[in-house]
């Protein structure tokens, strides 16, 4: 009896496959640098969108460690990460030909899970749908932030007001000052609402954590628009719940404390909402997969 021999690549065609590979790699990311140029220096100037997308990394982190079988380097084209990425460069041409924006934005999430598919393997499909979803719902949130600032803040301060008054404290909302403000006011005492109190960080966390989780697990389409609806609801109203903190502590804490209570309230609530997204989606239950039976 004889033992037949696996047939293995040689040398040379092991080196021309990894050469293409780089050039495919060096034609993808050059075609995608502006964008991919663009949607950094958004994080690295905007601390709301950087918070944002290190929670968004840090979960895709927990979620790849959370598997039985521990990720292992792969680095090659399978045919998930070939259709990913190639669904990247044809959305990105189809953006500019008929110059329409999101589908650019959409190319951005399936090249990020196109470069974890490489990385890691076929095998991470889900999980690369997730982060997809997730990055493209990044560089949406990316855009819009300048246009949601005064509208989340009007939100944040009436939101917080109506809870003052349900506490018993009186509470007023207005702008003030030149150039205008917006001004809480709670018994007597005045609290700026400013840029960095409308929650913009903490709800945009809150909708990437929850598309990736709910694009990454099994869930059905109704717990999953339940989630997306959700997530940035737990937001808003988390950053509300911190206002309404922030303001009944400060009369006891004194200005020496201010700052310090300030930070501590609003990592707190930070954590504690991201935590209750998690365990909001980790509650419902996954679909069992599918397995065909072939009679023969």
């Amino acid at each position: 009896m004889s033992v037949g021999k696996s047939e293995a690549s040689s040398p040379d065609e092991s080196a021309s496959s990894r050469t293409l590979t780089a050039l495919v790699w060096v034609v993808v990311l050059a075609a995608f640098a502006p964008a991919l140029w663009w949607i950094t220096s958004v994080a690295i100037a905007r601390e709301q969108i950087r918070d944002a997308a290190i929670v968004l990394l840090f979960a895709l982190f927990v979620l790849m460690r959370e598997r039985r079988d521990p990720a292992r380097w792969v680095l090659s084209f399978g045919p998930v990460t070939s259709g990913f990425v190639a669904g990247a460069c044809l959305a990105a041409g189809a953006s500019s030909l008929l110059h329409q924006p999101l589908l650019l934005m959409a190319a951005l999430g399936l090249l990020a899970g196109g470069i974890l598919l490489f990385l890691f393997g076929d095998e991470f499909i889900r999980l690369a749908t997730g982060l997809a979803v997730a990055f493209t719902g990044f560089t949406i949130l990316a855009v819009i932030l300048p246009l949601a600032d005064l509208p989340l803040r009007i939100f944040a301060g009436k939101t917080a007001m109506a809870l003052l008054d349900t506490f018993g404290a009186q509470a007023a909302l207005g702008f003030a000052g030149d150039p205008p403000k917006l001004i809480l006011i709670s018994n007597g005492h005045p609290f700026e609402v400013a840029p960095e109190c409308n929650g913009f960080g903490i709800t945009s966390s809150c909708i990437l954590l929850g598309l990736l989780l709910a694009f990454s697990r099994r869930l059905r389409v109704l717990d999953k628009t339940l989630i997306v609806l959700l997530s940035p609801l737990l937001g808003l109203f988390s950053n509300a719940i911190r206002i309404l903190f922030i303001v009944l502590l400060a009369p006891n804490v004194g200005p020496k404390w201010y700052d310090f209570m300030h930070e501590a309230v609003g990592i707190t609530m930070f954590l504690a909402t991201l935590a209750a997204v998690w365990w909001l989606v980790s509650g419902l239950p996954e679909r069992r997969p599918q397995i065909k039976s072939a009679i023969s």
